[in-house]
């Protein structure tokens, strides 16, 4: 099963703005599961996300570009949990994604300050 946060029209969303958590049965790309993102009204948002990926047992997360901040990469590479780097706006897929890299995880540990910063 793969974990991944969207939006309304099911693209992919930031961990940190989607509004919905989805978990994709990886075998026919068919959504199983659509929750309400808890990470919304949380200060620690992007590793609730991680989180709650855990807790659905996922297999495989996909975080848009942005949304995995070191706290969120080490959640999910501790629980053994294959993580791939989407396109937020992109429609929701499980093809042509990239694998995750420390680039990644750096830049959304800065965004992450940055928002905590704005708010």
């Amino acid at each position: 099963m793969i974990c991944t946060t969207v939006n309304e029209n099911l693209e992919f969303e930031i961990f940190s703005k989607a509004k919905y958590i989805v978990l994709v049965d990886d075998k026919n790309d068919e959504v199983v599961l659509k929750v309400e993102n808890p990470a919304l009204s949380s200060p620690m948002k992007r590793p609730l996300v991680a989180k709650e990926c855990v807790k659905l047992k996922a297999d495989t997360v996909i975080a848009p570009h942005g949304s995995l901040c070191f706290p969120s990469y080490r959640i999910l590479k501790k629980a053994n949990i294959k993580i791939l780097i989407s396109n937020p706006g992109d429609r929701l897929t499980t093809k042509n994604l990239k694998e995750v890299n420390m680039r990644e995880v750096i830049y959304s540990s800065f965004l992450a300050i940055y928002e905590r910063i704005r708010e």
